[in-house]
């Protein structure tokens, strides 16, 4: 009772506490929301201007269409995100260089462009594109064509416009950048005074004695780090360490969706249904059947004993036509074959064709306008006086086939690889030159057009087998699916801290997979597809070191992971890379117990080979040791101890000298100084071509300066 006076009493200053708190906690709800919000309609930022999703998605989209119409077909998921992220460096680099220009007043004028398109020495990108494909020749009339038809062009296939616009915007590009990168290079300039020294560091010789006590020598069980040392060492190299770019590492365990016992045998029903009605089906049904049954469409192709498609072998040469083997079972697919046809047919031939197309037919010209039936009748027409007189042919080849390329040569195709050898003909027109004999000279149809073909040369003849072949993966049932998802569910719900997922994995019989250093664009995580999901969840602001996920649905398995480790960008803490620095600090004390040895075994006069015995070490010397080495001879990389020993004088002894792999003690016996010269130009032409090759570093280091934020990872 007296307390719940005192709660009366003091009443209102409770009330007005709860409401602020109530208010820290509604408002910053809504800040960290709204700065959420803010954050995911900016693509990124660069130089302090944001990018908008809105921006970059258009130039994406931009891009991608270009992409389309260059190879006709659409982007894998894989590619279109390779496609995002080339688009997202590109816009980065246009801006970061954009200023420079700007800054610069570096430009491309028109008159410029004019000339790099169509001047007396055009751009590299326009060689590449008006070549003649066969002997590498510019022409330049092509490119005057193509302008004076672009409009109509356009009409014809539209994106042409855009694709040309492309690349001038890809030709000023690359010239205003060479342009900048030139200006830099005409910049630098090397005093006489800088060329000399140089000229003193590669060509001023030292003469000298010296040993090593390696840090080797110490067992790493004789050293003891204590964490004052580990702080002492993270305190003087922790800018070693620093993170260029936040990651995470994630450990998960995966529940794969495979087929349980009930769809195994639903498909093994299905299976022997297929087998009963594929067997008895005579050769002019097979390829309806194939096409409306098999999850892989009929395929005619031809196979020696070595090249048999998984998971038929060589026994099928011991058959006959119109045998059926199987079916098999591999990785929860069944197969059946019937025997379709043996041959002798070579895995290479020549022959020369004459092309007869039609408008309409596969890259056909826009010229052609003749129709399939009259295409037909002409090829007819032109083999009957082949026929009549073969030396025609060459003549007929170069004179009317609707192949531009072939024509050139009269036809000839050169060799060509059989289809079980990755042939790139068409089958059709490929068949018919391996079932013929050299010299035959035949009409084939092909989506192409009409072929008058000549075979005029086949390698080795292999007997080879033609299969129907019909495959059918065996699927999980959606019951078979439900049940792995309350499995993978069910674990989830149970294992909310890292120690519960940790101990469970191995009392419920799974696997624990790792994936260490996640970036927040990292599209691949080993024998996982299409990770992205999981990856925006690591680097969520609301994601904390030890969290357990829900259940990622990545199709092909279920996946439950937790936050392992996080890094963020800039200097780590002692703590995260403890492990990495502990044999580093390990040596720190090697190097003070050996230069605590050595000095005390120094006496006043003592000589270097002295001092050595006494240290259990060996002498060694050298004589042709320069400042501008890197490495001793011998020991490695050692820069420190080489520019203490050009600090020496001669005659001197030094102190003990901590170097890479162990501590040093030189005897400097003198110096041999550099050949007297007053040319210094060799140097100054090495140092200018050394410091033109870094320009390479020019543009790195800007965008290194232009606190480039990339939000991507939200959205994508």
């Amino acid at each position: 009772m007296a307390l719940i006076g005192k709660i009366r009493k003091r009443g209102g200053i409770i009330t007005i506490i709860i409401g602020i708190a109530l208010a820290a906690f509604v408002l910053g709800d809504f800040w960290r929301k709204s700065n959420k919000g803010n954050k995911q309609s900016n693509a990124g930022e660069v130089l302090g201007d944001k990018i908008t999703r809105v921006e970059f998605e258009k130039k994406v989209a931009q891009q991608e269409e270009m992409s389309k119409q260059q190879t006709g077909k659409e982007m894998s998921a894989a590619e279109k995100y390779k496609l995002e992220d080339d688009t997202w460096k590109q816009l980065v680099r246009d801006i970061v260089l954009g200023k420079e220009y700007d800054d610069l007043g570096l430009a491309v004028s028109p008159d410029e462009l004019w000339d790099l398109v169509q001047g007396k020495e055009p751009h590299q990108y326009i060689l590449q594109n008006f070549s003649d494909p066969q002997t590498g020749k510019f022409n330049p009339e092509a490119v005057r064509n193509f302008l004076k038809t672009l409009d109509q062009r356009e009409e014809k296939t539209p994106g042409t416009k855009a694709q040309w616009l492309y690349l001038e915007d890809q030709i000023k590009a690359d010239r205003i950048y060479n342009k900048y990168v030139n200006l830099i290079k005409g910049g630098y300039y090397i005093p006489k005074a800088m060329a000399k020294q140089n000229y003193i560091e590669q060509n001023q010789k030292a003469v000298l004695r010296f040993f090593v006590d390696k840090y080797s020598n110490i067992p790493d069980t004789k050293v003891t780090v204590t964490p004052e040392d580990l702080q002492a060492y993270y305190d003087k190299h922790k800018h070693e360490y620093e993170i260029t770019e936040a990651s995470r590492d994630i450990e998960y365990v995966t529940f794969d969706i495979v087929p349980s016992a009930a769809d195994l045998k639903k498909a093994n029903t299905d299976i022997t249904r297929i087998y009963s009605e594929f067997t008895p089906l005579d050769t002019s049904n097979i390829m309806t059947y194939v096409n409306k049954t098999s999850d892989d469409k009929y395929d005619s192709t031809y196979y020696k004993k070595e090249k048999m498609p998984a998971p038929f072998d060589s026994t099928i040469f011991k058959s006959k036509v119109g045998d059926v083997i199987g079916p098999l079972f591999n990785d929860y697919t069944y197969s059946i074959a019937k025997v379709m046809a043996f041959e002798m047919r070579p895995d290479s031939m020549k022959a020369s064709h004459i092309l007869i197309s039609y408008a309409g037919a596969m890259r056909a010209a826009e010229t052609i306008t003749r129709t399939k039936e009259k295409a037909k009748k002409m090829a007819d027409s032109l083999l009957l006086v082949i026929k009549k007189n073969p030396k025609l042919f060459d003549t007929l080849a170069k004179s009317v086939s609707d192949d531009e390329v072939a024509k050139k040569k009269m036809g000839d195709l050169d060799w060509f690889t059989d289809v079980d050898a990755g042939g790139k003909m068409i089958s059709s027109f490929t068949n018919a030159c391996a079932v013929g004999k050299v010299g035959d000279v035949k009409v084939v149809e092909t989506d192409f057009g009409f072929h008058i073909i000549k075979v005029t040369g086949k390698k080795k003849l292999f007997r080879k087998v033609q299969l129907a072949v019909i495959t059918k993966k065996t699927e999980p049932s959606k019951e078979t699916t439900d049940d792995i998802y309350n499995t993978a569910s069910a674990f989830a719900g149970e294992n909310t801290t890292m120690d519960q997922f940790n101990t469970s994995v191995p009392k419920k019989k799974l696997t624990k997979k790792s994936a260490p250093d996640l970036k927040p664009m990292t599209n691949n995580i080993p024998g996982l597809d299409a990770p992205r999901e999981i990856v925006r969840w690591v680097f969520d602001e609301a994601t904390k070191k030890g969290d357990v996920s829900k259940v990622f649905d990545l199709q092909t398995c279920y996946v439950v992971a937790y936050l392992k480790e996080i890094r963020e960008k800039g200097i780590p803490p002692l703590e995260q890379i403890k492990t990495q620095i502990e044999p580093f600090a390990k040596v720190e004390k090697k190097a003070e117990m050996i230069i605590k040895k050595i000095t005390a075994m120094k006496t006043a006069g003592i000589s270097i080979e002295t001092l050595a015995v006494k240290d259990s070490s060996k002498v060694d010397t050298l004589d042709h040791l320069t400042f501008s080495s890197y490495s001793l001879p011998g020991f490695g990389p050692e820069p420190k101890i080489i520019g203490n020993i050009f600090t020496m004088k001669p005659g001197t002894m030094s102190e003990p000298l901590k170097g890479n792999i162990g501590v040093y003690v030189v005897y400097l016996d003198r110096y041999v100084d550099a050949p007297v010269t007053k040319d210094y130009k060799q140097t100054i032409t090495q140092l200018l071509q050394s410091f033109s090759n870094q320009s390479y570093e020019v543009y790195p280091a800007l965008e290194k300066n232009a606190k480039v934020v990339d939000n991507r990872w939200m959205f994508y």
